[in-house]
């Protein structure tokens, strides 16, 4: 990975960490929080593992099994399975 796309990292990460915050704090499909969460996550993930940063890459290894599991019950979960997302 190039040195000048590593500070681009740290801003998705950030950006869509806030945006997945605000967006399950609104009175809406809670699905959308956890996609940003999703995408924070990677952005974190290769940010960490290329300045060889073990704490938050494993942090971030399970914030995004906690996405994975959000996106499951809000979204996946009741569109493969046929129920309704409460």
């Amino acid at each position: 990975m190039k040195q000048h796309r590593v500070p681009s990292l740290q801003w998705i990460g950030a950006v869509f960490g806030i945006l997945g915050a605000a967006l399950l704090a609104m009175q809406i499909p809670p699905a959308l929080g956890f996609g940003c969460f999703l995408v924070s996550n990677v952005a974190w993930l290769l940010f960490a593992a290329h300045n060889l940063l073990r704490g938050l890459f494993w942090q971030q290894v399970f914030f995004a099994i906690t996405s994975l599991v959000g996106l499951w019950n809000w979204w996946l979960g009741p569109l493969l399975l046929g129920g309704a997302a409460s």
